[in-house]
């Protein structure tokens, strides 16, 4: 059998490609918007483009101070009206124009739902799809998916606040594949990696 080692952080990012692929697979573009890359794209067209000052609206709440090295913003976290200090200021990103956003969003998913009936010559709507047990799928999407299947599973055995309803709580698989066998990094291997990191 192949073997490949990674760390937790590029097996999620394994996680997520197949997911992605599966759901393009059976015609979820959707999903497209949900990409980091697209959502950065639209998230910088309908946002200030300048530097912070004391009233700008951040995705943390409004900006009630600015010092050399932080900046404070007045918001509500579940505790009421607060105001916080962020010293991460590269992390602060300004509200973008909500109504605008929207609008484009809604725009690219009229597109999307034009190219699912482009190819399918059906008519899905908003979040309609084959799904993934579709005969029209292609059987790598069903493989892709239960390898996300496995490596999701695992996630959730080690996740502390655990849900035993979550999708991630059991394994569905669907494809003749054999089963993939994942094992996450131990705290001993989490260790070793930040100490590699700090080193470096």
């Amino acid at each position: 059998m192949a073997t490949i080692k990674l760390t937790n952080k590029q097996l999620r990012l394994i996680q997520r490609a197949l997911d992605f692929y599966s759901r393009i697979g059976i015609l979820q573009f959707d999903e497209i918007l949900n990409h980091p890359t697209m959502d950065n794209l639209l998230y910088k067209q309908f946002s200030p483009k300048k530097e912070f000052e004391v009233g700008d609206q951040t995705m943390r709440g409004e900006i009630v101070e600015i010092g050399d090295d932080y900046i404070k913003t007045k918001g509500s976290w579940g505790n009421g009206e607060e105001i916080k200090t962020w010293t991460d200021i590269e992390n602060i990103k300004f509200s973008p124009n909500w109504t605008e956003l929207h609008k484009k969003s809604d725009e690219i998913k009229n597109i999307l739902n034009l190219l699912k009936y482009k190819f399918s010559g059906e008519h899905f709507g908003d979040l309609g799809n084959l799904g993934i047990y579709n005969s029209d799928v292609d059987e790598y999407c069903r493989e892709a998916y239960d390898i996300l299947q496995v490596i999701r599973h695992e996630f959730w055995k080690e996740d502390k606040d655990i849900n035993k309803i979550s999708v991630d709580a059991s394994v569905s698989l669907s494809s003749s594949e054999p089963i993939v066998e994942v094992k996450l990094d131990t705290i001993k291997d989490v260790r070793k990696q930040k100490i590699k990191k700090i080193s470096k």
